[in-house]
């Protein structure tokens, strides 16, 4: 699954004909593309991301603990709901669908947000981490120790009239080669602790945090998806099959 920001930085999709392109090509060979914020200008488009996430942000966690009150104009239903409208009308003209799934900028969501995605006939969200460390890696804070989200379900769940399927963390910001090992056995251990409880694995990543300098991401996902296939009986769905299959 392909989250795709319709509006990126107040450039329509449409005025990127070789996106276009790269997303047809995409749908054609069966992969999914979901609705990923509006513009993606701030991180709290769509709601406050968690506090992993604005510790690699300074400047959002600044703005966050000393001026609240300025965020709070964005999370309006109504301005939730134009965003959003607009969004899918990009995705009509441009590629002649509408998404069902939404992953908003940061991970920032609310419980407005929830409810307009909801009454706008979305099925599924995915903006729930269960495994933190992933973010805590990337300032190197590799003994962070923290658990699994305890409070969260691990597996795909219903919210406010949409499931909620969680993803487990992001392994491949920005990695330089001697990153490799410690990023592929953390995902390892998730993927791990996810099968032995018989639940689906998902995970996060950025194409162009995988393919900089070394495209050292590309390796732990490699590394990855070999384990998981020699573990055997492994399925690759996209976020809405696993949605249709949430009981």
């Amino acid at each position: 699954t392909f989250f795709v920001v319709p509006n990126a930085s107040g450039q329509p999709l449409d005025s990127k004909p070789e996106w276009v392109t790269l997303l047809q090509r995409a749908q054609a060979s069966g992969h999914e593309l979901a609705h990923h914020g509006y513009t993606h200008e701030t991180p709290f488009e769509f709601g406050v991301p968690p506090g992993f996430m604005l510790d690699i942000i300074p400047d959002a966690k600044a703005r966050w603990q000393n001026e609240p009150e300025s965020v709070a104009p964005w999370h309006r239903a109504e301005t939730l709901r134009r965003k959003l409208e607009a969004g899918q009308e990009i995705f009509q003209r441009t590629l002649d669908f509408t998404p069902t799934g939404f992953r908003s900028p940061c991970l920032g969501m609310c419980d407005t947000t929830y409810k307009v995605l909801s009454d706008m006939g979305f099925h599924w969200s995915s903006n729930q981490v269960i495994n933190p460390m992933g973010w805590r890696y990337i300032n190197r804070d590799y003994d962070a120790g923290e658990p699994w989200t305890p409070d969260l379900p691990p597996h795909p769940h219903h919210r406010a009239g949409l499931t909620e399927i969680p993803m487990h963390s992001e392994y491949t910001w920005y990695l330089e080669p001697g990153d490799v090992d410690r990023h592929f056995a953390l995902a390892r251990d998730d993927f791990e602790r996810a099968r032995a409880k018989g639940q689906p694995f998902v995970v996060l990543s950025h194409y162009y945090a995988m393919t900089g300098q070394w495209a050292t991401g590309l390796q732990v996902y490699e590394r990855l998806f070999d384990y998981a296939r020699a573990q055997g009986k492994v399925r690759f769905v996209t976020l809405s099959e696993l949605a249709v299959d949430t009981p």
